[in-house]
């Protein structure tokens, strides 16, 4: 059997020049041998595990280097583990990864052998795993998380009083935000390390202006600051252009730290260390950076007055915004509102069932619709938005600020979700303004936040944004939110990308608020819109030129080749509409520090990503071009997998599953040590000091102490990116595994005789393979046949994992008769368990439609909000 492990990722992004990590010839197998030894047992069949006799696998070494170049950054993960124990066990290597990076090499170090990874495509790689036979482990799970990032889980069994070696490389370009780049490394070893070491080296073409490394971060929830997280890093400056942060935290520190996030101190740092910075910029047109015939243009220009703009808030109030939500909505909503400007306009929107347009002089006379009388209409049903009255944009001073408070306070929770009514009336208001005051001038933002899917009228995600797409002629930026983990994030992410916008994802954490208030600032001041980016002819293979909008404290970047040694300056400008009209502005050019092909190369595969997802229709040739490019530059992408030979394992495809999902699998046994890795990082060539060079797995100097030695591989360069550092990787440990002694052999070995121990982390859920099996409970056959997406969802026990919180469905409980309640059509009824009210059966299509109509029933029961009339019926009514 072949020993070849398979992940494949979300989308990533990439950093310094490397070898493409070539696949195996023809010739070669990927077949690992692996002796079979039964678990040491005692007398009594007890393992040494289970006696308590057997010690977790130790992380001696973690080493995380980032190396950043032009704000692209590679980071290489090392880390070191030591099994203990007089048996072999199971190690699994964990790391979260940046939201936006993309993995660029993987090699395990075990037994003194090398299995390195190789990119492919995505499907060939899953048909390779589909092709052989797999048996697996069976699974714990384990609360770790992290904000807009991606996990990489590989396991593999390491023999007794041996170690085992994991490197990672992810390279991504590094965004700017607040007016400065941020490095974010994620550090979760869950124990403390002897050898813990993080080094971020920065080189820049420009000087850098400002560096430095506030308190550690939990990674989640925003914490207040608190002096036992002060990293206490190291910043060297030899250079104008560059630095050295270095953070090596002793047992001591280690302690503070983890009291400070709210851990026990033996668990070490559970955290993120943060590096912050930013370059001296040209204040007009950018800098163009050139080398080797590539280019990048970074452009955030300073010395421009904001944009007037004209706001619509666009907020979700359906039933499934209640209690918490709706008062962090609430609460951000007050900070909001203060943050507006002087000259801005906005309007007050809020959506359920029907859209409501708040009238600030005069709410009694606050806009419905579509009108009370077509609540829960059908979705083929079109609306004239013509001739209804709606409020005008109203001008921001201390009299309207205050009044749209009071109303925000004054909104509850209730009803459907209808979003393609509200984005209408949006966009309508938009040009209703413009309309009525002939002033095209100030810049149109629609800031539309939901937490679920689209259940009333026109509930097609395909159909609503197509349709608004077509609408929105103006082009108005549609900023979508998504909240909590009802809301669907691809639809939102289409919807904005096809209406000149984006998308973010709010957490439902206490933070929440918090969290909106901070997006928020980062749009809070539009300096230009319709930005172009001229350049001669002869410049090609462009990324990205065209933008609707930019933001105070951010920047655009585009790269590009062009021929010969020089590149033509002056042709070259940015066309832009400005806070006073019309507005030219020209870039300066000087050479890069560091090449610039892999950064044209990531942002190029981004751009194929992104025109993929809004493409309508026939998306094969973005993705044949994303594919192409990925498989040259050795990235692991939507469209490719990574492919690694792992002892003890068959062919097995990974999806990177989002990190803020709490929960990944180990092992049958419980966690004891795990690290990891990730977040918004920079990376940079280490060259600050004078080094004899030794070459990195791209083949790019390094310093001695990160040289991988035995990594080596048969090609020059072979490997994965190199001359960077990355963040915390780590282990699980899982109990006793079967010792092996593994050789690389060109003989097929019979699939009976391997040892094969899988973990899968995938992108929408975890699949784990089990050894054992374990009858799940199931909806009784009356009800199934009635909810079929119910089972679904249910638990393996009968329970149900809902909005935070599990709940047992109570198929053998007695409803209560004195819960009243609301229903999403604000009518009367009782809150009572799923059984008791089948009249609302046909109402009950989805998750979401389920979450509209949900109650609690004391402590731990779903129910549903049943309207007293359908107590008395045998027969549910229409939806």
């Amino acid at each position: 059997m072949r020993g070849v492990f398979v992940l494949a990722l979300l989308p990533l992004v990439l950093a310094s020049p490397l070898s493409p990590i070539s696949p195996p010839s023809s010739t070669e197998t990927l077949v690992v041998v692996t002796d079979t030894v039964p678990t040491t047992e005692t007398n009594e069949g007890t393992t040494l595990r289970e006696l308590g006799k057997v010690a977790s696998p130790v992380i001696k070494e973690m080493d995380i280097m980032s190396n950043v170049t032009n704000r692209f950054s590679s980071t290489l993960v090392k880390s070191k583990v030591k099994n203990e124990a007089p048996i072999a066990q199971e190690v699994t290597f964990f790391i979260v990864l940046p939201d936006q990076a993309f993995i660029s090499g993987f090699i395990m170090e075990i037994g003194g052998k090398n299995y390195t990874a190789y990119v492919d495509e995505k499907e060939k790689a899953k048909q390779t795993y589909d092709d052989a036979v797999l048996s697996g482990i069976g699974a714990a799970h384990v609360a770790v998380s992290a904000r807009d990032s991606n996990k990489f889980t590989v396991s593999v069994n390491v023999e007794p009083e041996s170690k085992a070696v994991f490197y990672l490389n992810y390279e991504e370009l590094l965004d700017r935000k607040d007016g400065r780049y941020e490095l974010v490394l994620n550090i979760h070893p869950n124990q403390l390390v002897k050898h813990m070491n993080v080094q971020v080296d920065i080189m820049e073409s420009r000087p850098i202006t400002s560096i430095k490394t506030p308190p550690l971060r939990s990674g989640n929830e925003i914490i207040k600051e608190n002096p036992k997280l002060d990293p206490k890093a190291t910043i060297e400056h030899p250079t104008p252009e560059t630095a050295r942060v270095t953070f090596k935290p002793d047992y001591n520190q280690q302690k503070e730290i983890a009291q400070g996030l709210g851990k026990e101190e033996n668990e070490g740092i559970g955290g993120q260390f943060v590096v912050q910075y930013d370059v001296e910029r040209d204040p007009q047109g950018g800098e163009v950076l050139v080398k080797d015939g590539y280019f990048v243009h970074f452009f955030a220009p300073s010395d421009l007055k904001p944009l007037d703009k004209h706001v619509v808030f666009v907020l979700d109030t359906s039933g499934s915004m209640y209690d918490r939500k709706m008062n962090q909505l609430k609460t951000a909503m007050h900070n909001i509102l203060g943050e507006l400007n002087p000259k801005d306009l906005f309007n007050l929107v809020e959506f359920n069932t029907n859209v409501k347009v708040w009238n600030l002089d005069a709410p009694t006379e606050s806009t419905l619709f579509p009108s009370s009388e077509d609540s829960w209409y059908s979705g083929d049903k079109i609306f004239d938005l013509s001739d209804v009255s709606f409020p005008p944009a109203y001008p921001v001073n201390n009299n309207t600020i205050k009044k749209a408070n009071k109303y925000v306070d004054q909104m509850f929770a209730t009803g459907g979700t209808n979003i393609y009514e509200a984005l209408r009336v949006g966009l309508h208001l938009v040009k209703l303004r413009q309309t009525r005051t002939g002033d095209k001038n100030a810049q149109p933002l629609i800031v539309f936040l939901t937490d679920g899917d689209p259940t009333v009228g026109k509930t097609s995600p395909t159909d609503i944004i197509s349709q608004i797409q077509e609408q929105n002629l103006a082009k108005v930026p549609i900023i979508s939110l998504s909240f909590g983990t009802g809301a669907d994030r691809s639809f939102l992410q289409k919807l904005s990308l096809r209406n000149t916008g984006f998308a973010r994802h709010i957490y439902e954490d206490s933070d929440a608020s918090l969290q909106l208030e901070n997006f928020y600032k980062e749009i809070s001041s539009p300096l230009l819109h319709n930005i172009k980016f001229v350049y001669t002819p002869d410049v090609t293979s462009l990324t990205r030129t065209e933008f609707p909008i930019l933001y105070g404290g951010a920047e655009i970047v585009v790269c590009g080749t062009f021929p010969g040694n020089e590149f033509n300056k002056e042709a070259s400008k940015v066309v832009s509409w400005g806070r006073n009209g019309p507005i030219d502005l020209l870039p300066s050019v000087q050479r890069a520090t560091g090449q610039l092909e892999r950064l044209w190369a990531y942002m190029t595969i981004k751009r194929y990503l992104d025109a993929k997802d809004v493409a309508v229709g026939n998306t094969t040739e973005y993705e044949k071009k994303a594919l192409d490019l990925a498989k040259k530059y050795s990235f692991v992408t939507p469209v490719t997998s990574l492919v690694v030979v792992k002892p003890n394992a068959t062919s097995k495809p990974v999806e990177t599953e989002a990190a803020d999902q709490a929960n990944f699998p180990v092992s049958q046994y419980a966690l004891q040590s795990f690290p990891a890795v990730g977040h918004r990082s920079f990376i940079l060539p280490l060259s600050v000091n004078a080094m004899q060079p030794q070459y990195s797995l791209s083949g790019v100097p390094a310093p001695a102490m990160f040289y991988p030695g035995p990594m080596s591989t048969k090609t020059a360069g072979g490997g994965f990116g190199g001359g960077a550092v990355g963040f915390g990787g780590g282990y699980a440990s899982a109990g006793p595994a079967t010792p092996f002694n593994q050789h690389v052999d060109s003989h097929p070995i019979a699939e009976e005789d391997a040892d094969i121990r899988v973990l899968i982390a995938a992108e929408s859920s975890t699949i784990t393979i089990s050894t054992t099996t374990q009858e799940a409970v199931t909806l009784p056959p009356e009800h199934a046949q009635k909810l079929p997406w119910l089972q679904e969802k249910m638990n393996p026990d009968g329970t149900l994992n809902f909005l935070k919180g599990k709940y047992q469905l109570g198929f053998n409980e007695t409803s209560p008769l004195d819960e009243d309640c609301t229903d999403p059509k604000s009518e009367e009824g009782l809150c009572v368990l799923l059984k008791d009210c089948e009249a609302l059966y046909p109402q009950l299509t989805s998750t979401q439609t389920f979450k509209d109509y949900f109650c609690i029933i004391g402590d731990n029961l779903a129910g549903v909000c049943c309207s007293k009339k359908y107590r008395s019926m045998e027969k549910a009514p229409e939806p």
